[in-house]
């Protein structure tokens, strides 16, 4: 980490008003997840940082909704999403350790509790469709979990009737994403309101979105999408990563479709000071400096195809934990914007500069332990086991 230091300078760029934030971009809600208050003042927040504990912020699938979610027989040589059948028991006893690694998580889980009715299987196949959209799936789910436990590791349960049922560290990933997604109670924080404008930022669409723009200025600048105010955007990342070296989950994606992921680290470098007007003097700010952030977080894991093989890629879904691997993979959105300080050198607010900003900050703390709710997963407590570091 370095010290700050601030560079007296003036920016080339036209008049940029204070912007304080509003009761959705109140950075001090993410306390309650901190565990402490959070820091103001620019000279005491780390330059850059990234968490202590390297196990966190693990690569996963966002276990898409269309094939099925933890339900999908990602390990099968050909999974047919939604159709399968679920084995009885006789037939169970009768497979090697490698025809039940071929199962879904949600099959290995109802199988690990002897529970030969598949009550979890089929509660998550009657909750997704075919039909659902690409990207839609437990991203949010996911990138909470991956801030909450260690990665965990491939574990084998003995079932009551002997069955060794063998998890891959994905499979339990699956399960724990599933869980934080829906059975989780835990203290939960929040900054940014959900935008529903259609729209992507140049660079940010995926081949599957097709054509992309941005939305009309009337509709990006809504309050909704202008998103978390960008001195809030400060004070959460540096103060969750940097101080209290706790992972949180940002929305990366500025405008209607959802990509939670898990952050991991930033790098901020502090530019030319902007000048002030009127407004800012009555709004007491003193200093507005240019900022540019660097925010990393854990990227979605492929599931595994041949073609996919063949160009190179490493990063698939595994039976083997990918923390401190190549495998693990670890992505970058880069954020410029203005920070505004009163005379304390306190961030009393912000404006952006890019088109590219985080649409939502949130962070909800684990249980102390795994718990039932709408889906049926108090068995995780037995299952969930932590790599070493």
């Amino acid at each position: 980490m370095r010290s700050l230091l601030l560079i007296a300078s003036i920016l080339s760029v036209g008049p940029l008003y204070a912007e304080k934030w509003d009761r959705s971009s109140n950075p001090h809600y993410f306390q309650v997840v901190a565990g402490g208050p959070l820091k103001l003042n620019l000279n005491q927040l780390p330059t850059e940082a990234k968490l202590s504990d390297h196990r966190y912020g693990w690569s996963e699938t966002y276990w898409p909704s269309n094939l099925g979610g933890i339900a999908y027989r990602w390990n099968s040589p050909n999974p047919q999403p939604f159709k399968f059948k679920l084995y009885k028991k006789e037939e169970l006893l009768k497979m090697n350790q490698q025809q039940l690694s071929e199962l879904s998580p949600a099959e290995l889980y109802d199988i690990s509790q002897g529970d030969y009715k598949y009550s979890l299987t089929k509660k998550v196949l009657k909750t997704y469709s075919p039909d659902d959209l690409w990207w839609e799936g437990i991203c949010h789910g996911w990138a909470q979990a991956a801030s909450n436990y260690p990665e965990p590791d491939k574990t084998i349960v003995v079932n009551k009737d002997g069955i060794k049922v063998p998890f891959g560290a994905s499979d339990v990933k699956g399960l724990l994403s599933m869980h934080d997604a829906f059975n989780s109670k835990g203290l939960y924080a929040r900054i940014g309101d959900r935008c529903g404008v259609e729209g992507k930022v140049p660079g940010e669409a995926f081949l599957e979105d097709g054509e992309t723009s941005l939305p009309p200025p009337h509709l990006a600048n809504r309050s909704e999408c202008a998103d978390v105010n960008a001195g809030a955007f400060h004070i959460v990342l540096s103060n969750m990563i940097g101080i209290y070296s706790k992972g949180f989950v940002a929305d990366v994606d500025r405008f209607n479709d959802v990509w939670n992921q898990p952050i991991v680290g930033y790098e901020s470098s502090f530019h030319e000071e902007h000048p002030l007007n009127p407004t800012d003097f009555r709004d007491g700010v003193e200093r507005k400096i240019r900022v540019i952030t660097i925010m990393k977080y854990g990227d979605e894991l492929e599931f595994y195809t041949p073609e996919a093989a063949a160009e190179g890629v490493l990063s698939f879904v595994s039976k083997n934990p990918v923390s401190g691997t190549p495998a693990q993979l670890t992505s970058a959105r880069k954020y410029e914007y203005i920070l505004d300080l009163n005379s304390q050198d306190e961030i009393v607010g912000g404006s952006w500069i890019s088109e590219a900003r985080p649409d939502m900050l949130w962070m909800m703390t684990k249980n102390k332990k795994f718990r039932d709710g709408r889906f049926p997963l108090e068995g995780l407590n037995q299952i969930y086991k932590p790599v070493k570091r």
